[in-house]
């Protein structure tokens, strides 16, 4: 969560403003170097908080090195600018670093990592394998791009954070009302009902994570289209728009198929509960296409509906979890986010609807 925090809603607003003015070096430099500052400042705020639950809750200070060691990531975080490179639509010289790094992590973990004793160097490992990449990443900035940090006025920083206040909202608010959601099914069912359900919910997440690279390169594309030509722009998004949808459709009735087979690979064992809860969930599939809206909204400027659309769900979550857990047990809380993921894509919808409606804003 506190990655999350540090990242802001810079995977998105950065990306933004670094397609929109990719032709600009001066403006490049300006909006690199006041979010690099932004998420150093979020960095230091969250790496404070964490030393403060070290020294005065026990249960963090039993194992502070872990903590302390791992918050390091948050700083990796910072440097390494991924949005920096979906701006400018080279995601190719970034995958190539992450995928060393990765690897290289995992031949550490095998070579160093023998014994319960050297757990420590896990955090360590990874948090200094971060690092690296995150300065050769910035050397490639400047090298391929020629792009670099540079002091900036206040103003500038101060901007970075009002542009990127709605999505930033919008992603803590999910952040916080998914969480709630497992910490009640807690408190009113048991253990083993959590994990059936969060065995389920994480299948789901890890599917609907597959659309999250096809997103993310479209967003720069699309948003320097919506810029130099709307018609253009309109007439790709309808397209897309059908093609995401009925893939999401094959997708979620291929998931309520093989549910259990699923599941099975996942867990070794035919868990009943969970391969029920997948097929609840796999409803939610069709209408994640609220994820895909999302963008759209953003690249119209629109961030402030997109926070409004979030509250109302959250909203809707929470007035809905109780009864529906006492009412269904453990697959209450699965027709929540159904229902929940129902509500944000038709409110996505009627946003967006000039799509498919006007073909103009």
């Amino acid at each position: 969560m506190l990655r999350g925090f540090i990242s802001y809603g810079f995977d998105l607003s950065g990306t933004q403003l670094i397609s929109r003015n990719s032709e600009k070096r001066n403006k490049l430099i300006q909006i690199f170097s006041s979010i690099l500052i932004v998420k150093f400042l979020l960095a230091i705020l969250a790496f404070s908080l964490i030393c403060f639950l070290v020294l005065f809750i026990e249960k963090f200070h039993a194992h502070w090195e872990i903590f302390l060691l791992t918050s390091l990531l948050m700083f990796s975080d910072v440097i390494f600018p991924i949005w920096f490179f979906q701006g400018m639509e080279k995601m190719k010289l970034i995958t190539y670093l992450r995928i060393s790094y990765k690897g290289s992590f995992v031949i550490a973990i095998l070579l160093l990592v023998h014994q319960k004793n050297d757990i420590w160097l896990v955090p360590l490992l990874d948090s200094l394998g971060a690092m690296l990449a995150g300065i050769i990443a910035i050397i490639i900035v400047k090298k391929n791009f020629n792009v670099y940090f540079k002091k900036q006025k206040y103003i500038y920083i101060l901007f970075q954070l009002k542009y990127g206040w709605h999505i930033f909202l919008s992603k803590i608010s999910v952040i916080l009302y998914t969480s709630l959601n497992t910490f009640v099914l807690g408190i009113l069912t048991n253990n083993e009902s959590v994990g059936y359900y969060s065995l389920a919910e994480k299948v789901y997440m890890a599917i609907r994570g597959l659309y999250s690279p096809f997103i993310q390169a479209l967003f720069p594309y699309l948003s320097k289209k919506f810029i130099k030509d709307k018609n253009l722009y309109f007439t790709l998004v309808k397209r897309i728009s059908i093609g995401f949808f009925l893939s999401l459709i094959i997708v979620s009735f291929l998931v309520y198929g093989y549910s259990d087979k699923i599941i099975y690979l996942i867990s070794g064992k035919q868990t009943i509960p969970s391969i029920e809860i997948l097929q609840i969930l796999s409803l939610a599939i069709i209408f994640s296409i609220g994820s895909l809206y999302s963008i759209f909204l953003i690249i119209k400027g629109e961030g402030k509906k997109l926070s409004k659309i979030t509250f109302i769900s959250m909203l809707l979550n929470t007035i809905l979890i109780y009864p529906f857990i006492y009412l269904f047990n453990i697959y209450g809380l699965a027709y929540v986010f159904v229902t929940v993921q129902i509500l944000q894509a038709i409110l996505q919808f009627y946003h967006n609807k000039e799509i498919f409606f006007q073909g103009k804003i």
